[in-house]
């Protein structure tokens, strides 16, 4: 008992010197109630330690102990979380410090991934309570970042512009037949049926989501547009598109089974189709290793991210020409930004879904994709791929798709 007392009282003097020297404004309440400031006045944080165990994560902090630390409750923090953590990336931690905890939240570390896992490692994430999603995805259950064109504009105004580039680049128009690859609750599909007038088959592999997208489609009336199927991409068939998206998908795949994904893709899609992939990318080379990464443990268990450039190599390698690449890296800031906000503001109401774990998981989840997007470990890309026609000399599908809006139907 005195080796335990004397480490905890070691470590915890260690870490307030530490903030002492940053000038980092902190108050910290051990489990008796003893308070430790780090400075006499302006503290807008307090770190509320609840179990003794919480010292542990202190003997050699990193980021998956501490954040673990945080979704067992160890510890709590009162004040923005959000705040603090980017207050201690920019000044209590050096550069290699930082960019492990980065890596940390951005990594999803390399796995050979069967097709029966697949489902399972989906159903993981997805099927938590639709509820929980929709108090901070917001009405348009947009699980990817939007696209803000305005300091004015709402998250739902940035998830419905994002839809809507993405109609415009794919040059949907009534009619065409597009698959949506991983449909998630369905917000995609009923976009654009309802505003551009395709037929849409959705495939997901979550039943929880797909109950909510059939039922939001009734409601919409658009069950004769619109079909949506508990299925695996590698099991499309013969069946052909005129044009396919892939919205938040890809980063399940997994690097092992992305030239698998393509040559399907580029199998179901008609000559002078175009396939949208909408995808988190990583921006650095990951070393391997690191199975018990908080990423794979509690998020997305066999998920992974790839260089831009890879995907873009295996893509031509498939067959694919590239049209057009855009990042949306500062879009996802501010998305996550709103998500964490509104998080926040429902707590209460999102711990009568979930557990509190569950909450601590998706939280600090969030706070970490958030510092790994602003400091550029991670990106956000929009992959505009062309199934070459030789029949087709015609120059239109090269176009600009921002340049006119014309097959807009609503």
């Amino acid at each position: 008992m005195k080796f335990f007392i004397k480490k905890e009282s070691f470590f915890l003097k260690k870490f307030i010197q530490t903030l002492n020297q940053e000038k980092i404004p902190l108050e910290i309440i051990d489990t008796k109630g003893n308070k430790y400031s780090t400075a006499p006045h302006g503290i807008k944080h307090k770190i509320f330690i609840k179990d003794q165990k919480f010292f542990n994560a202190l003997i050699c902090p990193d980021a998956f102990s501490l954040g673990e630390a945080y979704v067992k409750g160890y510890f709590d923090i009162s004040g923005s979380i959000k705040e603090l953590y980017e207050l201690v990336c920019d000044k209590l931690l050096n550069t290699d410090q930082r960019k492990s905890i980065v890596t940390f939240f951005s990594s999803f570390f390399v796995k050979a991934k069967k097709k029966e896992k697949e489902k399972e490692n989906i159903e993981y994430h997805y099927n938590v309570s639709s509820d929980f999603y929709r108090l901070f995805l917001g009405k348009t259950m947009g699980y990817t970042c939007g696209y803000y064109t305005s300091e004015s504009a709402t998250m739902d105004d940035a998830q419905n512009e994002k839809m809507d580039i993405i109609c415009r680049k794919l040059r949907l128009k009534k009619g065409d037949k597009l698959l949506d690859i991983g449909c998630g609750w369905g917000n995609f599909a009923v976009y654009a049926a309802k505003h551009y007038g395709v037929n849409v088959s959705g495939i997901t592999l979550s039943y929880k989501q797909k109950k909510y997208a059939e039922n939001w489609i009734e409601k919409e009336g658009l069950s004769h547009k619109i079909n949506i199927k508990i299925l695996n991409y590698r099991d499309l068939g013969s069946q052909i598109f005129d044009k396919i998206s892939c919205v938040g998908m890809s980063e399940h795949v997994g690097k092992s089974n992305m030239s698998v994904f393509f040559k399907t893709v580029y199998n179901s899609l008609k000559k002078g189709g175009l396939f949208m992939q909408h995808t988190i990318t990583t921006n650095t080379r990951r070393k391997k290793g690191f199975e018990n990464s908080f990423m794979d443990k509690y998020m997305f268990p066999g998920g992974e991210l790839m260089l831009e450039q890879d995907l873009l190599d295996l893509a031509s390698s498939s067959g694919f020409e590239l049209l057009n690449a855009e990042n949306f890296r500062t879009h996802y800031v501010r998305t996550l930004n709103d998500w964490i906000l509104r998080m926040e503001r429902h707590k209460d109401k999102l711990q009568q879904i979930v557990s509190d774990n569950i909450y601590r998981i998706y939280h600090v989840f969030f706070i970490g994709s958030l510092i790994s997007f602003k400091t550029k470990e991670i990106s956000l890309f929009q992959n505009l791929f062309y199934k070459t026609d030789c029949d087709n000399n015609s120059t239109e599908i090269f176009l600009s798709p921002y340049a006119k809006n014309e097959t807009r139907i609503v």
